[in-house]
């Protein structure tokens, strides 16, 4: 595993900022498309988040980097599995790249329930 200048997450105050997250598991690359690498995604933000007492509820904010403008329909009926009304703040973005080559990275703001 590459060691990257980065953190998984930072606190500030009540909020939690979580580094973007690819389809990674088992340090490979998630093998599959659109679907499964969101799915994969989002369980990596779910245990980053688990790790500080939070859930997916606790997202007020979402930034998604699609490799490919085309995968957009499925990425979001995927994305919208795992995520109920109200609905986190979304911006979702197409990019040339991402790394592994990976089709998808998001990244997110979460509001936690005690301050530091």
């Amino acid at each position: 595993m590459i060691d990257y200048p980065l953190s998984p997450f930072q606190k500030v105050g009540d909020l939690v900022f979580v580094s973007g997250q690819i389809a990674m598991k088992d340090g490979e690359l998630v093998v599959g498309g659109i679907r499964e690498q969101t799915a994969q995604t989002i369980h990596n933000i779910k245990a980053v988040l688990a790790q500080n007492g939070l859930s997916l509820k606790d997202i007020v904010d979402v930034a998604v980097f699609l490799v490919e403008q085309a995968d957009y329909n499925d990425f979001n009926d995927e994305y919208a599995k795992f995520f109920q009304e109200p609905y986190p703040a979304r911006t979702t973005v197409t990019v040339k790249s991402l790394p592994r080559e990976a089709k998808v990275e998001i990244k997110v703001i979460v509001k936690s329930h005690e301050t530091r």
